[in-house]
């Protein structure tokens, strides 16, 4: 064989190697989804999230980097229901049809969601900041969060048919680990099922239902509307009057209205991350739900 043979065998050689090494590009706008993302995909992927696990996911500032990464994607798997609005213009600056919407790679996760409050035909300023498709918070019910891997394997499968057994089996073996922590879970909250637990944001409303338990109040006056002290200390009065013993606020909150109630009542503030990555030591779904559980727990005892 000579020179010139020999290099295109190798130049072959190396073009199938590197055809059979590589992965599904997959973005997503979370870093909850990003995890489920690995989760189904494995080793045939490479996930990245546009935002941070200690982002507010109302308050994410889309860059032109992202558009970048949006016109290289495969897969592109989003919350959807207005959360992460922010999306929409850098998909339609991308360039790339296989992840807009529509598109053979576009996972909207909320697809199958039983969405909780959706809001009435006529939303007007005067009602805050509110999302016209329902609360769009669902990750927090960890069941949702098999129907969100459900639409990321379905996108997956799409673009990579040659993994569809693969990604069959990964989201099968991870719903089944999912199902088993949620009983255990259940398990840790079920001595406080009816209590009642004060809220910042309305961030908590499949949690609450999942678990039994009941949102006696929000600091918040209306959804987004930052809190005010007539309506911390009308709040407070009312936590003192019925014992109640624990609010639940996302970790990126300002801690002044919760350590106000704290001093002001016997209940505990509870600050949790609220996405996978929200703090450190919080690498996965599980451990998420595993900090969130076992902390608000503790303060309801």
């Amino acid at each position: 064989m000579n020179r010139i043979a020999i290099l295109l065998a190798v130049a072959a050689a190396s073009g199938v190697a590197c055809r059979a090494a590589a992965t599904v590009s997959v973005i997503t706008t979370d870093t909850t989804l990003a995890d489920l993302a690995r989760q189904v995909g494995g080793s045939r992927v490479s996930v990245e999230s546009l935002s941070r696990g200690s982002d507010d996911p109302h308050a994410v500032e889309p860059r032109p980097s992202m558009v970048v990464k949006l016109a290289r994607a495969q897969v592109v798997a989003r919350i959807g229901m207005d959360l992460d609005i922010w999306l929409d213009p850098l998909l339609d600056k991308c360039g790339n049809p296989q992840v807009m919407r529509g598109g053979r790679g576009y996972a909207d996760c909320s697809r199958g969601i039983t969405v909780r409050e959706i809001p009435p035909a006529k939303v007007d300023p005067s009602m805050g900041d509110i999302h016209v498709y329902g609360n769009p918070h669902y990750l927090l019910d960890p069941a949702n969060g098999i129907v969100a891997a459900g639409n990321i394997a379905r996108a997956l499968m799409t673009v990579d048919p040659s993994g569809q057994t693969y990604y069959r089996e990964r989201f099968a073996a991870f719903g089944g680990r999912l199902k088993a922590d949620l009983e255990r879970w259940r398990a840790q909250l079920a001595p406080f099922r009816g209590q009642e637990v004060t809220t910042y944001h309305r961030t908590w409303v499949y949690f609450m239902a999942r678990f039994g338990l009941k949102e006696y109040g929000v600091m918040e006056p209306k959804p987004g509307i930052p809190p005010s002290p007539g309506h911390v200390s009308a709040l407070a009065r009312r936590m003192r009057e019925d014992g109640v013993k624990a609010m639940l606020v996302e970790n990126f909150r300002s801690r002044r209205y919760p350590e106000m109630l704290a001093r002001d009542t016997s209940a505990k503030a509870v600050y949790v991350p609220v996405a996978v990555e929200g703090e450190p030591g919080i690498a996965t779904y599980s451990q998420l739900f595993d900090a969130i559980v076992g902390r608000l727990a503790a303060a309801l005892r």
